[in-house]
């Protein structure tokens, strides 16, 4: 009764608004196979004739029928990935369901209606949400039975950003690391040496004034929000000014973002804008036909980037190119992670097989074809470790950067916050740094999220 409320809430949602924003899974535990054995007939009395022993048979393979998993995400990148998956389980295949700009929650309530349920999701939103109109299953107790996890050894907290009220939900189906990228073309114009992968952010600083030469438009930091978005809150880590990134303390109840520390590192950052002249503001890119604001144009020596940008660039680079790990702070030279939400819708009426797919994602097959992606493996493994040196991927670049920004990866927190849709950091952030906004906002519009958080955490004990 509850699914049947929740999508005649979200039936009544789709009549009020116009479509916006999709992963996929599959699953069924192959049954193992029972061997019989012959047993001797027994001896006849005298002068009979033993009865002649049967042939001994293999039983057949036990038969499954067709499943097909609809798999909501907003990637068409792992069709591969799905055919290696059909390979080892051949009866049931996966269908990407796109999201097309669709909120999640919409799609799933619409195929929930046309009687087609999805039975796996890529989450958009935070997962609390989601838990608490009752659409997503708690894996702790697939978890439980699936020995293949008593095997693999995950990082130290693997499935905390995902989890909540003790119950976990969603999988971190996909480690996304992100690094420095950098222009080699231009530090050899300018002079400049390849930092080493222990570099701090002075260095950052003092190379990326060294690439600026607005003349010839060439300037040290891509005019890109990924600066202020990824940089900045992880340099408030690596210096002990944050817990966590995105400005959050210890146990992610507060946002520590208004706090002095953090105020100078706002400044930093800015100063690069209005003091160095080595990344433009949005409004100077824009003048000069943004030119600065795509690391492919050549004309920039920094970028943030991920497994995202790498296909572009080994296709279409007219620049040698290659990458950093983030630069070490005062205590520490910590990375910055996006782990990809998996969950198991609880509407899917192929469960046990949807949840083969969130297993298959922690084999070593699946995990060496992320690596080939980009992606971190997730699973510690001295094979895993060693196949980034072989990967086609990094060959010719700077594999010890990546093996770095795994090994000291900080993740991005938010998807078990209470209110984080609510928190406008990013947004404040932008304008701050590469706009014209007033950093005196920082401190109020801080205090009333950390009081909102706290009365929504309140809320749902």
């Amino acid at each position: 009764m509850k699914n049947k409320r929740l999508v005649g809430f979200m039936l009544s949602i789709l009549l009020m608004m116009t479509v916006f924003f999709t992963a996929c899974s599959s699953g069924g535990d192959e049954a193992t196979k029972e061997t019989d054995k012959a047993t001797a007939a027994p001896v006849a009395s005298s002068g009979a004739t033993k009865a002649p022993e049967e042939a001994v048979t293999a039983p057949p393979e036990t038969a499954h029928e067709p499943v097909t998993l609809k798999l909501i995400s907003w990637s068409d990148s792992y069709t591969e990935l799905y055919k290696k998956f059909n390979e080892k389980y051949p009866w049931i295949t996966i269908e990407q369901i796109p999201v097309n700009s669709r909120p999640v929650m919409e799609i799933i309530a619409t195929l929930e209606a046309a009687g087609t349920p999805a039975d796996l999701t890529w989450i958009d939103s935070d997962l609390i949400t989601f838990d608490q109109n009752g659409l997503i299953e708690d894996l702790t107790p697939y978890l439980e039975k699936d020995t293949s996890f008593r095997d693999i050894q995950l990082p130290t907290g693997f499935f905390d950003t995902m989890t909540y009220k003790g119950k976990k939900l969603a999988a971190p189906f996909v480690d996304v690391p992100m690094w420095i990228l950098v222009n080699k073309d231009l530090l050899t114009k300018h002079g400049v040496e390849m930092p080493k992968n222990d570099w701090s952010y002075d260095d950052f600083r003092d190379v990326a004034k060294k690439l600026t030469d607005p003349d010839a438009g060439e300037y040290g930091l891509t005019t890109q929000p990924e600066f202020q978005m990824r940089l900045l809150s992880t340099k408030a880590v690596a210096d002990g000014h944050a817990a966590n990134l995105q400005f959050m303390n210890a146990d992610l109840t507060q946002s520590v973002l208004n706090t002095p520390e953090v105020i100078n590192d706002v400044k930093w950052l800015q100063d690069f804008v209005t003091k160095d002249g080595s990344m433009q503001s949005y409004a100077a890119a824009k003048e000069k036909g943004d030119v600065s604001a795509q690391f492919i144009n050549g004309k920039t020596g920094f970028a943030i980037g991920g497994d995202w940008v790498l296909p572009g660039l080994k296709k279409d680079a007219k620049f040698a190119w290659d990458v950093l790990p983030f630069p070490k702070g005062k205590v520490s030279q910590p990375g910055y992670t996006i782990y990809g939400p998996l969950s198991l819708l609880s509407g899917s009426k192929h469960k046990e097989e949807a949840y083969l797919w969130i297993s298959f994602q922690f084999s070593k097959e699946a995990q060496k074809w992320k690596i080939d992606q980009g992606a971190n493996a997730s699973v510690i493994d001295p094979e895993l470790t060693a196949y980034y040196d072989q990967s086609p991927m990094w060959q010719g670049k700077n594999i010890e950067a990546v093996k770095i920004a795994q090994k000291n990866a900080v993740i991005q927190p938010g998807a078990t916050v209470p209110a984080w849709g609510e928190y406008n950091w990013n947004n404040i952030m932008n304008d701050v740094v590469m706009g014209e906004g007033d950093i005196n906002l920082i401190i109020p519009e801080t205090e009333a999220w950390n009081k909102k958080t706290l009365e929504v955490r309140d809320s749902l004990k």
